[in-house]
């Protein structure tokens, strides 16, 4: 989990950071380091959620000090069924998300680069026929 961590969040500093208008750059890279620490209270909070709910009416909860008596099969169920809808809800706004392109010069900059290459091919041309 440490290894994915730490290659999510290079990978969301990016997308951040380069997705970002201009004036909002440093903000969107807070933004990303602040959702490591929000993701953390929730996953806190659903599991103190979920033991308590399971609890009521007098039911052994899913999750309790002896995990051989636990059913963290269920809790883990919960998560995987929670996974596929944050993958829809992901497919959702993937498919309505304008992706910002770099604005540059780069067409004008190869078309100079054509013209120097092919007026010094010229050149050794001349030269090499001389």
């Amino acid at each position: 989990m440490g290894t994915a961590d730490a290659f999510l969040e290079v990978a969301k500093i990016e997308f951040f950071y380069d997705q970002a208008p201009e004036s909002m750059k440093s903000l969107g890279t807070s933004y990303s380091m602040t959702t490591l620490g929000v993701g953390n209270f929730l996953s806190s909070f659903l599991l103190s959620t979920v033991s308590d709910k399971t609890k009521r009416h007098g039911r052994k909860g899913w999750i309790l000090n002896n995990l051989n008596v636990s059913h963290l099969d269920y809790y883990y169920a919960f998560f995987a069924i929670l996974n596929v809808l944050n993958f829809v809800f992901f497919l959702v706004m993937a498919k309505f998300y304008v992706y910002k392109t770099e604005v540059s010069n780069s067409i004008e900059v190869l078309i100079e680069e054509l013209k120097n290459r092919s007026s010094f091919s010229g050149q050794a041309a001349i030269i090499t026929k001389n």
